[in-house]
Formats: C-alpha cells, structure tokens, sequence
C-alpha cells in the first residue's frame, strides 16, 4: 500500500514539472534589451537589462566576465556595458543615442539633422565573453623576475660619476621629452597602454549577437518613468544570440557545418578586347563563421587560427594570401580589398587549369599546425564549389558571392 502511494506521488511530480523541463531542454544564450523613444528629447534610450544561458568555458579556458557592445545603425555611436562574471549577468545600464545632430559644413555654416524611427535603422547589441588569463599573469611574472636583477645591477656596479653619462642615455631623454611634449606621456607608458589595450581584446570571444529593428509598431507600451506623456517604449525584450550575418544575398543560403564556412567573392574582370581572355578572376574573402560549439573545439586545440588562400596553376601554387593570426571567434570579418587572391587570364581556355585552394588551419604555441578544414573552387569541381565557379566565368564583371563550407 505504501510503495502504491509513493509510486503516484512520483508519477503526479513528474506531471507537473513536465512542461517546465520541457521548455529548459534546449536553451540558447539570450540577451534582455529595453528602448525608449523620446520624441520631445529627440533621444533613443537604450537599456540593456541583462543576459542568461550564457557559456561559462570557451574550450579549457574559464569565462571571467561578459560584456555588451550596443550600437545604431545606420550611425557610428556605440557603447559598452561594465564587465560582470556571472553566467546569468544583470545590468540594467542604459545608453543615450542623440537623433538631432549637428553637422558641420562648409564655410563655418553647421546644419541639424534629425533622425527618424523607422524599420531601416536597426539596434544591435553584441555579448563578449572575457576569457580568464592565468598562463598570461604567470609569464608576466616569469619575465618581471628576469628582467628585475638587469635593472638594479647598476646600483650593485656603484654610482655613476658627475658629468658621466652615455650617448643612448642622452638620445632615450630627448626621445622621452618629445614623446611627452607632444602626446604627455613618455614612450615607456604608451606602450605599457598598447599592450594592456590588446590582451584585453585577444581575451574576448564573440557569444553571439541580436539585432532589433527600430518599426514603430515595435513601440507598444509606456515606459512607467517618463519625462513626457509623449515617450514609448519597446517593453522588455528577451532576443537570442545568433551569429553575425553578413547581409549580404544569397547569406540565407549557409549551411550550418561542423568545421565553419567563409563567404567568397569572385568575379571576371573583364578583357579589353574579348570576354573570354585578358582580365583576371579575383576571389576575395568576406567573413568567416562557425558555431559556437565549433569555436569550442578550436579552443581545445589551445593554439590560433589562421586562413590561407592559394591560386594553383597546373599543381603549381603561383599566388597566395594568408590572414594573420587570430583567436579563435565565431564571427570575423575581413577587407575584400586586402584579403584576396587573383589568376590571370590572358588567353581563351588559360582557366581551365587553374583552381583556388581555400585552407582553415589551427597553429599552436609550439608552431604545429593542425588542419581544420578546406576546400577547392575550380572547374573541375562539384556542389555549391563548382557552381560558383561556373557562375563566376559566366557573368563577367559581375561579384558571385556564396557561402561555403570547410570538409
């Protein structure tokens, strides 16, 4: 009779809690964005309330803290919250955007701009997580404890004599006056500030990001502490984080893949003569993205990520550009002007033997290389690779751009 009863209980329990679990089983890193409009103030009020299932590890390495970026656009303003280490983080920091600007002009004249609320202008809020940097203090330290005993040996060598001093020395002084006189700090602490600046941001991994457009519509409630009768607001908001998207056509067309994709451009120029030789086929590199469980994985190979492209002209590689190294992200963005590589076609048929090799490769501190992932476009290829080459070569002077994926 008892276990009968204790038997129900359970079966009863389980009902309950059975839609909440439900909804828990697949949760996605969210942010919580609230914005006001004040059209009396001609401001946009930005609050960004807080996040939650947000990661705690990136690979081995522990999250220290998160931080949002939040930015208009159109328009350069942009801000960014305090740092804060929980993994469901609270904020409630808001941010003003100015809609009546003031431009300068020609002449000393100035012109007011006021800017409207409408479905082209967007807010994007972006989440970093800030990697802790143990190995990092522990080699600073390693080095202080070097470089301590070089600065104190000329006090162990005795004093130096009135009047006696070196040529460096003298050059280092007038090198620090002018640094100072001109930027008010010496060499020394701008770099101090330089290096402190960068590890901060090789710290920072990309979570994700949202973007919320600005339609009227979207302004539905009144926010309950109001200057004027006149503000709205979007109440609060609670968006996914989603990889960042290039906007560019034919973007909706990415498949998801374990190993990452890029989005290329190639293009024929055109020849002078004949369309079918003089010219050159350009291939640039947009952006690169990959999952977040696939930026955990390259974490695990505790090193950084590099892209190479390479032009090969009957199995002889004749150009290459390769990226500098970076940590690694789930969304980078690159020059289509810097980042490309180009093949000449100087005659009728001189493509026919040439391909681009695309490679995605993991170095770590030791200087081994690990292949993550790459891929061929050439005329000689099938799928999404080959279509973009056909495409390519058959609308010349035209950008074919597409995603595609490592194997």
């Amino acid at each position: 009779m008892a276990l009968a009863k204790i038997r129900n209980f359970i079966d009863n329990s389980l009902k309950t809690v059975s839609t909440p679990l439900d909804r828990t089983v697949n949760l996605e890193p969210e942010i919580g964005i609230r914005i006001m409009h004040s059209p009396n103030d001609k401001t946009l009020n930005v609050t960004v309330l807080g996040a939650r299932h947000l990661p705690q590890n990136f690979g081995f390495t522990r999250v220290n803290s998160y931080v949002v970026k939040v930015k208009l656009i159109p328009g350069k303003d942009k801000f960014e919250t305090t740092s804060r280490n929980e993994s469901w983080p609270q904020w409630n920091e808001e941010f003003v955007f100015p809609l009546r600007k003031e431009t300068k002009q020609k002449f000393g004249k100035s012109k007011v701009v006021e800017e409207e609320i409408n479905g082209s202008r967007f807010i994007v809020a972006t989440l970093y997580a800030i990697l802790e940097d143990k190995p990092l203090i522990a080699t600073e330290k390693k080095e202080s404890e070097k470089t301590s005993p070089t600065k104190e040996a000329p006090k162990k060598g005795g004093k130096k004599k009135e009047g006696q001093s070196t040529s460096s020395d003298n050059q280092e002084s007038t090198k620090n006056k002018l640094l100072s006189q001109f930027f008010g700090k010496n060499s020394d602490k701008l770099a101090e500030s330089t290096a402190t600046e960068r590890r901060a941001y090789d710290k920072r991994r990309t979570v994700g990001a949202t973007t919320i457009p600005l339609d009227p519509k979207n302004f539905v409630c009144k926010p309950p502490k109001s200057k004027h009768t006149s503000d709205v607001s979007t109440g609060d908001l609670w968006k996914p984080l989603r990889p960042i998207a290039s906007g560019i056509s034919g973007a909706e067309e990415r498949k998801e893949n374990k190993k990452g994709q890029v989005e290329l451009s190639l293009c024929l120029s055109k020849g002078e003569k004949d369309e079918d030789s003089g010219g050159q086929l350009i291939l640039s590199l947009n952006r690169l993205r990959c999952s977040l469980q696939t930026m955990h994985e390259h974490e695990g190979l505790k090193g950084q990520m590099y892209l190479k492209m390479s032009v090969v002209d009957s199995g002889r590689i004749t150009h290459f550009w390769k990226s500098d190294r970076f940590t690694p992200t789930v969304s980078m963005k690159f020059s289509p002007e810097t980042a490309r590589v180009v093949a000449d076609n100087p005659y009728k048929g001189a493509l026919n033997d040439v391909s681009f090799v695309i490679k995605f490769v993991s170095k770590n501190k030791m200087g081994k290389k690990t292949p993550v992932g790459h891929f061929v476009i050439g005329p000689d290829v099938g799928g999404a690779y080959g279509e973009q080459w056909k495409q390519a070569l058959a609308k010349p002077g035209q950008q074919i751009t597409k995603w595609q994926a490592f194997e």
